[in-house]
């Protein structure tokens, strides 16, 4: 397996995205509308779907393991798993069982067991380079006071979902217009690696509807991309100014290179102020109250009372 440089961008990965909503909303449809598609029917519900495209409909987790052994799965771009209750809590769940049947009384071992399965296929549509679109029901959850709407799926292979996942997004009508939530709310469970925004859904009969999820998909692999180029970037300037700042030696340099930081993220500037402000302390430098400035510290003067003695701006 060939290095990745340091100064090398992140290749583009595949991408697992989840999406859950009300019953008849119309998951499936848009499932349909992605690139080179292969719903996995777990649920019997792609009859009801726009658009219906490749499926492969399956009565036991054996099956999907034959359809991979035989290199089904590399054949398509995006693999759909309809829905994840039943793939997870229905399927694997009675496939784990029957490898183990000591699983059936011990729930947390059962979990386990489905987790590594789940994974595993995961890993295996991944490294076909196929992006993976999980659609699950909605359901929910009491919150103290609040009542959130959550994917309908059980205890550990919700918690599953929700690590593996890129995106998580609510689908839901308002006014009758179909959108997707991807921020979580008070009132939503959402997932937003890529920052993307609520995202309206086209009519059925758009144009723009035919290729809605792989646009989305793009988008998301893109946003991903450019973040990863950014924090390169980055973390690039900020090893930069580490050694700016260990060599920094008059108090005007450590004023400039103090408002050029602040300018940084967050995350970064942080760590680097404190570093400007050890710096100042280890050569003496004292700001002046008034220009906001680092200085040399004035001649003692006893006839002389001089404004200064922070020793940090930060």
């Amino acid at each position: 397996m060939p290095i990745l440089k340091k100064e090398e961008s992140l290749p583009e990965r595949p991408v697992v995205i989840v999406i859950y909503g009300e019953p008849g909303i119309g998951k499936t449809s848009l499932f349909n509308t992605s690139d080179q598609p292969l719903l996995i029917d777990f649920d019997r519900g792609v009859d009801r779907s726009i658009n219906r495209q490749d499926t492969l409909i399956v009565h036991k987790w054996e099956d999907v393991q034959l359809e991979e052994s035989s290199g089904t799965f590399g054949r398509y771009l995006t693999i759909g798993i309809d829905t994840a209750k039943a793939a997870l809590d229905d399927f694997l769940m009675s496939y784990v069982v029957k490898q183990d049947y000591s699983a059936a009384k011990n729930k947390l071992k059962a979990y386990g067991a489905i987790g590594d399965e789940f994974k595993l296929f995961v890993s295996n549509r991944r490294s076909e380079n196929a992006d993976l679109i999980i659609i699950a029901h909605a359901k929910d959850e009491k919150e103290g006071d609040i009542i959130k709407k959550i994917p309908d799926v059980t205890g550990q292979s919700y918690n599953l979902l929700l690590r593996i996942a890129d995106q998580v997004g609510y689908m839901r009508t308002i006014n009758n217009k179909r959108s997707i939530q991807w921020e979580p709310t008070d009132s939503t469970i959402g997932k937003n690696v890529a920052r993307l925004p609520v995202t309206e859904i086209p009519n059925e009969t758009d144009l723009a509807f035919r290729t809605y999820m792989a646009q989305i998909i793009k988008d998301v692999k893109a946003a991903i991309s450019q973040m990863s180029e950014a924090q390169r970037e980055a973390l690039e300037k900020v090893a930069i100014y580490q050694d700016m700042i260990a060599n920094v030696a008059e108090p005007e340099d450590l004023t400039e290179l103090l408002a050029v930081i602040n300018e940084l993220p967050l995350s970064y500037s942080q760590a680097l102020r404190k570093l400007v402000s050890e710096r100042a302390k280890e050569l003496g430098f004292v700001v002046n109250k008034t220009s906001k400035a680092f200085e040399k510290p004035a001649p003692t003067n006893p006839a002389v009372k001089y404004q200064t003695g922070q020793t940090s701006l930060v």
